[in-house]
């Protein structure tokens, strides 16, 4: 079975899209030089679940199983793969995006989330 080349973005804190690669662009009815005037935001069906995604900006890592959509406004299952690093003083995370068969979609979907934390917690020891 051929290994399909996962689509691909990185985004800032504010949610808007930096750079993605072809495969992402294909996904989600983009052309390249049209990327970097466009939110991340913008591919997800549901309100809810973009409202997740952000409010979960401060994990090192995160997955998501979201219903997301194309410029045409069709909407599909995928999974979204998050890690965050740190680029001059900024955070930006990157996103890997896989669409899921149709045979794992079900009407009553949920968002499932998985997460680290972004910074370390300090730990203190009493003596």
């Amino acid at each position: 079975m051929k290994n399909k080349e996962s689509a691909y973005c990185e985004i800032n804190d504010h949610g808007r899209l930096l750079s993605a690669n072809k495969r992402f662009c294909r996904l989600f009815g983009y052309k390249e030089e049209q990327v970097e005037w466009h939110y991340i935001r913008d591919v997800f069906r549901y309100e809810q679940d973009w409202i997740t995604f952000i409010q979960k900006a401060t994990a090192k890592a995160s997955h998501f199983i979201v219903r997301l959509k194309n410029r045409k406004g069709r909407s599909f299952l995928a999974s979204i793969s998050r890690e965050a690093f740190e680029l001059n003083g900024k955070t930006i995370y990157q996103n890997t995006f896989q669409k899921l068969s149709d045979a794992l979609e079900n009407d009553n979907e949920e968002t499932f989330m998985v997460e680290e934390p972004l910074y370390e917690t300090v730990r203190t020891i009493a003596l």
